[in-house]
């Protein structure tokens, strides 16, 4: 996919000549508006920020796109703060980043300085007390990751195809496959083959529009949800029913019709009467698996002869791997839905929090010739 052009037509600020710092989006503390997409400038605002060094095992890249997802307004409003605490203050938000080696810590093997790669740094490798990285921090010029957790981007391709995969292509992976994740309370995730049905609640989102394509890519029946104007683009997924949530009940209309997988991106099912009513489309052994919602899952399990599971992402770099080379090849393609230059990082938030988005948020962070901030003010 080509990006579209940037609107704003700001000259880049340059990187400056003190290599130690660098500019980035800093978080000063939760803001509980920001689970919604709504933030202030006196809690996330452009700042200049210590250069990070790569501890043994890990990676300076310096970045040229990052990737907004849902999660980094909910790690900033505060509410995972119970599950996923952010150890260190200020901190630089984002997951998912694509750029270049700058430098390599002791004892790394896979990488070499100037490697293109994409990487994920983790909601839950670098939400901790103590972690040796993060929290989050891909929304800078440059991030340090463990090498684990990076993909070399094969040659040839694009970074722009691949920035937005890691977090939503891992929960989709390994929600519909298992792959290196499993459930919230440890348990073994979805085991999608030839001849399963899915269905995905909110196909439009960064992880629906995925795993739209993955499960078809297995052979797999798939019905989603979504609003009425992206009917078109689910079928050109290969969605075999697409249900418009406004206009129908998708359990009125799907009832009865025995999947063995669904797949919440929207986090509808949150009450016990909504989980019953979710049951009246699955298989008796179906598993209804929640990507947007974990509380409620916490522990229930099986309710009737269904399985109930909420899941946050593992980076699993075998699957990761596999993801970047799906992507490279086309067998995968990951949609931009809006491409922002890096003073808009507020508008990049908010459209991923929408739920109207089509794919991901992009956040451009260089320019192709590794020129500084793209509009960073």
């Amino acid at each position: 996919q080509v990006l579209p052009s940037h609107k704003h037509e700001s000259a880049p600020v340059p990187l400056a000549e003190d290599r130690s710092a660098m500019k980035a989006w800093v978080c000063h503390n939760h803001h509980l508006a920001a689970a919604q997409g709504h933030l202030a400038k006196a809690v996330l605002q452009v700042d200049n920020h210590p250069v990070p060094e790569p501890g043994p095992g890990q990676a300076l890249v310096e970045v040229r796109l990052a990737a907004v997802d849902p999660m980094d307004c909910r790690l900033i409003s505060g509410s995972l703060r119970g599950r996923f605490p952010v150890g260190y203050w200020p901190f630089v938000p984002g997951f998912d980043a694509a750029g270049r080696v700058n430098e390599l810590g002791s004892g790394c093997k896979r990488l070499k300085v100037g490697d293109e790669v994409v990487l994920c740094l983790g909601l839950q490798e670098s939400c901790y007390k103590g972690a040796p990285f993060g929290p989050a921090g891909a929304l800078a010029e440059y991030t340090v990751c463990p090498e684990k957790q990076i993909s070399k981007v094969p040659e040839g391709t694009d970074l722009a195809k691949v920035a937005g995969l890691p977090m939503s292509g891992l929960t989709a992976y390994q929600a519909l496959f298992t792959g290196g994740g499993c459930s919230i309370d440890g348990d073994s995730l979805g085991n999608v083959t030839e001849g399963s049905k899915v269905l995905v609640l909110g196909g439009n989102r960064g992880v629906g529009h995925l795993a739209i394509q993955m499960a078809k890519s297995a052979g797999a029946t798939v019905a989603t949800s979504v609003t009425s104007s992206c009917l078109d683009w689910m079928v050109s997924l290969g969605a075999n029913h697409v249900v418009s949530f406004r206009e129908e009940d998708w359990v009125d209309t799907l009832r009865g019709q025995d999947f063995d997988l669904i797949l919440d991106c929207v986090g509808w099912a949150n009450t016990v009467h909504e989980m019953d009513r979710a049951g009246e489309v699955l298989k008796p052994d179906g598993q209804y698996i929640s990507v947007a919602e974990f509380d409620a899952f916490e522990g229930l399990g099986a309710r009737y002869t269904h399985q109930f599971k909420a899941m946050v992402p593992k980076v699993c770099i075998e699957d990761l791997d596999v993801l970047v080379d799906w992507v490279a090849s086309g067998k995968l393609q990951v949609k931009a839905g809006v491409v922002c230059p890096f003073r808009d990082l507020r508008h990049a938030l908010y459209e991923s929090r929408s739920g109207q988005l089509h794919g991901k948020a992009l956040v451009t962070i260089r320019d192709s010739y590794g020129s500084g901030v793209q509009g960073g003010a």
